[in-house]
């Protein structure tokens, strides 16, 4: 078990990196604004240097304390204009930040400790009005300042018996889980998430078994009326009774299984929802707890890129931004690889050495930043450097040996193919192989690890000089956002971050150029290939509706590609799963996801399909079938006396193919269901004359209409409300003010 001081070092690693984050962050942000604008920036320094202080007082770290209290004394001068916050005083305190980073995680490490007098003397100098020696170091280390009196918040701590007394319970309280807890907890979820789909196919079987029955009853009724007339024709009145009493007999059993069948449908369809709105709010709970900050993982790279570039004799400059973005711990780490390969390519292929850089006309200061954003519900990370850029001839060059491409077709290839060649292993433009680079693999296992999570990488040209890598990933791995298609028969779904628009376009607007489809959309040709193709689905005909092509444009960076398929589904979250599909380069399938059926939808990365899209040779060209004719639309009625709500339900739900029906309220609704064929009810509860509730009992208590599902829709969020709304024979009971369109589509699924 950890002692206490253990415990105190773990979290003084994540405290002082969070000042000293904080620190450079209002430094940058103080040298874009003018002179005397800056004074709450000024404050907030003063006090994380404080905090720092105080923080390294409590683990007995002497050094840093010494340095903070310094550092402390310097922002409150700054403050009061007795030091001008110019460039060499900036200087300064950044390299005095990193003496902090280095001595900290040598400690941790319990390496040989880096010696501080040269931080604090440059510290001293500034405090003392004279200038800062960087490169001096005094043989005799400064003693050490006295002790700054002690405030309140530093106080000695109190008697032990003060400390054992139970302190009163915070609202923002946290707790220490073991990332592997968090792991199975995921599972757990998940898990329960696939059986609700199961629950919900089994729901879909009782009412089909509750359909049957009411058939049968009607048919039984009816045979039973033709054999009693012919019975009572052909035998004598005694044995007619006995076979009606049989029949009455049989009859009431029938009655009493389908009413069983029907109570057993009706508590299934309220538990099966029940445990979807639980087990979705579980999934979302557990997913916001495994989202932690990149600082996390990331909060030491600026340290090891310093060091691999004096290592390498090269001086940069480590920008780091952007560590309090939440993503998934699984996706952080999953990125941990591949960003410290980039961050070892800007090194190796992009900072040039001093020297170079000067006769360039560039600052000997070379710039690496590296920076976490999120972007359309997507975690974005950026490796940028100031250096040469991408060298387009000695990528070439290096096709060429590697016989990729012959020296005419490396000399006619445009830029972004040459650039998609540094992504294949064992592909490099180093000549030596060193601890930086050389061996061709870095590049390609960032491709490899952002297809694994069904993302993208990019490579930009950055202005005025240098490169950018853009990584673009999903947040999280337990569920994404996705779009099913339908072809050939099976369902599929893309993540939506990689769908740019739908379009449904006439067969005759599809035409051919060099022996492949295209189509113009907003202005543009884009090439056009069937799903079925791309996959070698064998028969790649699209089937279509009154000659209608729907097509799904996907995107990868500014490349767009029109792809066919036979239909569009729906949107939703999904649990995306590994099924053994290697994420390598060029591999279209990124997982599966269960469907409410129990058969899996193979999930598709969108990236991947426009990449051999692009490079596919194929001259198929597109062929279309015509759809068989589609069954009745179902017929939905909403009841609600705000025209606002009424108007806002009827156009998602005919946005989605539904006929819509509308009434103001009980009384009107009750009238509507009377007069014509109705299959479901979507009803708000507060309304004059009769309210939902009324409503329901009138449906329930009427043979006619018992059997038609019902969905309350209400801001009433009381619990006794719920369950008053379930005890009187809802179906489902939706928050207005939780109200989620895809939540009431779902919902309406279950039950037509």
């Amino acid at each position: 078990m950890k002692g206490i001081r253990e415990r105190l070092l773990e979290a003084f690693q994540i405290e002082y990196r969070e000042h000293l984050e904080a620190i450079r962050g209002l430094l940058e942000e103080l040298s874009q604004r003018p002179d005397g604008s800056g004074i709450a920036q000024l404050d907030e320094t003063f006090r994380r240097a404080h905090s720092l202080k105080g923080a390294a007082r409590a683990v007995d770290l002497p050094p840093v304390e010494q340095i903070a209290h310094r550092l402390e004394t310097l922002f409150a001068k700054i403050r009061n204009g007795e030091i001008k916050l110019d460039g060499t005083v900036k200087g300064v305190i950044g390299r005095v930040l990193d003496t902090i980073e280095d001595w900290v995680a040598a400690n941790s490490a319990a390496l040989a400790l880096p010696d501080t007098a040269v931080a604090m003397s440059e510290l001293d100098a500034l405090l003392e009005g004279g200038q800062p020696v960087a490169a001096r170091k005094p043989t005799v280390p400064p003693p050490p300042p006295p002790p700054p009196p002690v405030t309140p918040s530093e106080a000695s701590p109190p008697p032990a018996e003060e400390i054992e007394r139970p302190a009163p319970a915070r609202a923002d309280e946290t707790v220490r889980v073991r990332a592997v807890h968090l792991d199975r907890l995921l599972r757990s979820s998940n898990e329960l998430v696939t059986e609700t789909m199961i629950q919900r196919q089994l729901t879909h079987q009782l009412v089909d078994i509750d359909r049957s029955l009411a058939n049968f009853d009607k048919q039984w009724r009816r045979v039973r009326k033709t054999a009693s007339s012919m019975i009572r024709e052909v035998a004598d009145h005694d044995r007619s009774s006995a076979l009606d009493r049989q029949f009455e007999a049989l009859e009431q059993s029938l009655r009493v299984l389908t009413r069983d069948a029907r109570g057993n449908r009706r508590l299934q369809q309220k538990t099966g929802w029940t445990l979807r709105q639980l087990g979705g709010e579980l999934q979302q709970e557990v997913r916001q707890v495994r989202m932690v900050p990149a600082e996390s993982i990331f909060g030491g790279f600026r340290k090891m890129v310093r060091d691999l570039a004096r290592d390498a004799g090269k001086k940069v400059e480590v920008q780091v931004a952007g560590l309090d973005v939440e993503a998934d711990r699984m996706v952080l780490q999953g990125l941990k690889d591949p960003v410290m390969h980039l961050l070892r390519n800007a090194l190796s292929h992009g900072v040039e050495q001093p020297e170079i850089r000067a006769m360039a006309g560039k600052s000997p200061h070379a710039t690496v930043s590296l920076r976490f954003d999120v972007s359309d519900g997507r975690l974005v990370v950026l490796v940028e450097d100031d250096g040469k850029g991408v060298d387009y001839d000695a990528i070439r060059r290096k096709a060429v040996e590697r016989g990729a491409l012959s020296e005419a077709e490396a000399s006619g290839l445009e830029r972004q193919a040459l650039l998609d060649l540094i992504f294949d292993p064992g592909f490099s433009t180093a000549r030596v192989v060193d601890d930086l680079s050389g061996r061709g693999m870095g590049l390609s296992v960032v491709r490899e690890a952002a297809a694994m999570m069904n993302g993208t990488v990019e490579v930009r040209r950055r202005e005025p000089a240098g490169t950018c890598f853009r990584l673009s990933v999903p947040l999280s791995v337990s569920t994404q956002r996705l779009f099913l298609v339908e072809c050939q028969g099976h369902v599929y779904a893309l993540p939506t971050e990689g769908v740019d628009r739908l379009y449904r376009v006439k067969a005759d607007d599809v035409g051919t150029v060099e022996g492949k489809s295209v189509v113009f959309l907003g202005g543009a040709q884009l090439p056009l290939l069937s799903l079925a193709h791309l996959l070698a689905l064998g028969e790649s005909a699209v089937t279509v509706t009154r000659n209608v092509v729907p097509l799904v444009v996907l995107k990868n960076g500014e490349r767009r590609v029109a792809v066919a398929i036979d239909g569009f589904l729906s949107i939703r979250e999904g649990l995306v799963k590994d099924i053994g599909v290697p994420g390598a380069r060029g591999t279209m399938v990124a997982g599966g996801m269960l469907l409410e059926d129990g058969t899996i939808a193979l999930v598709l990365n969108p990236f991947e399909i426009v990449e051999t899209f692009r490079k596919s040779g194929s001259i198929r060209v597109l062929t279309t079938v015509e759809k068989p004719v589609e069954r009745r639309v179902p017929v939905i009625l909403v009841v609600d006396d705000s025209l606002t709500t009424r108007t806002l339900e009827k156009s998602i739900l005919e946005a989605h193919g539904y006929q819509v029906r509308l009434a103001f309220d009980g009384l009107e609704a009750l009238t509507r269901l009377r007069a014509e064929h109705i299959d479901l009810i979507i009803s708000d509860i507060q309304m004059p004359r009769l309210d939902g509730f009324g409503l329901l009992q009138a449906i329930k208590a009427d043979a006619a209409l018992k059997s038609l599902p019902v969905i309350l829709v209400s801001s009433l969020e009381a619990r006794e409300d719920r369950e008053r709304g379930l005890a009187l024979g809802a179906d489902a009971y939706v928050v207005k003010r939780k109200f989620d369109q895809k939540e009431l589509l779902e919902t309406i699924g279950q039950f037509l």
